[in-house]
């Protein structure tokens, strides 16, 4: 079995909507009295789906077409106006559509080769007055404490294995691997990721044009600090 097959199919089971996230994202829609949304690594759709429950009219991108095969079936079934596709964030042009609001969450920016690549993203995320969500894995705390293994994830189905590998380039590979206790079967992969620390995303938004106008360390909203588990970052574009 290909582990990122594996992966879209069980994804949902790994990293089930919780309630939280789901206050926050109608909350933050209606705040901003957002009509339209652009997510950027939507995944299997779940930010996108949930928030099409507003009214909002939403579509989701994804470099893996397993996961927006999966996105298109679960709108379905589920009634949803949200629509999908396939794109790199790093090259947005096939999107023709203007979007009033633009999620990142689900720790895609960290997908990106480096700083370069970050501002070459945060650049062509909509135009003046565009809102922006982006929510990663507070990578201060990551660094600062040399964390290698994450918790596990179980569920009665797998088990979902991760860890980290440092690398001299400042770079990590984040190695994941599920096993299925019922089959005795196993898959593994790894993602090269860049881990991007708090200050270091701010000062890229700034420099491409986006004001942040807030900051917390969870979708509780609870108060961003170093040992935060995410950095959840909401930002306006100031400049087209």
């Amino acid at each position: 079995m290909d582990f990122y097959r594996a992966l879209s199919d069980h994804y949902d089971e790994i990293f089930p909507l919780k309630e939280p996230q789901k206050t926050f994202l109608h909350d933050y829609v209606k705040r901003e009295s957002l009509k339209s949304v652009l997510d950027i690594g939507c995944g299997t759709g779940t930010f996108a789906i949930e928030t099409s429950q507003s009214g909002v009219r939403v579509h989701g991108v994804d470099l893996s077409d397993e996961m927006v095969e999966i996105s298109k079936k679960k709108a379905h079934e589920n009634g949803s106006t949200a629509t999908f596709s396939i794109a790199d964030m790093g090259d947005l042009s096939s999107i023709s559509e203007k979007f009033d609001g633009i999620f990142c969450l689900g720790n895609t920016l960290a997908h990106v080769s480096g700083e370069i690549e970050l501002k070459q993203v945060l650049a062509q995320f909509g135009e003046k007055g565009t809102q922006l969500l982006v929510q990663t894995v507070n990578y201060d705390r990551i660094l600062a404490k040399q964390v290698k293994e994450l918790p596990l994830i179980k569920t009665s189905h797998l088990t979902f294995y991760r860890n980290y590998t440092y690398r001299l380039d400042g770079m990590l590979d984040f190695n994941m691997k599920i096993e299925f206790p019922d089959t005795s079967q196993g898959v593994s992969g790894t993602n090269l990721l860049f881990p991007i620390k708090c200050d270091s995303l701010k000062k890229a938004l700034l420099e491409t044009g986006w004001e942040v106008s807030g900051l917390w360390g969870n979708f509780d909203k609870d108060v961003w600090t170093e040992d935060s588990p995410a950095t959840v970052l909401e930002a306006k574009r100031i400049i087209s």
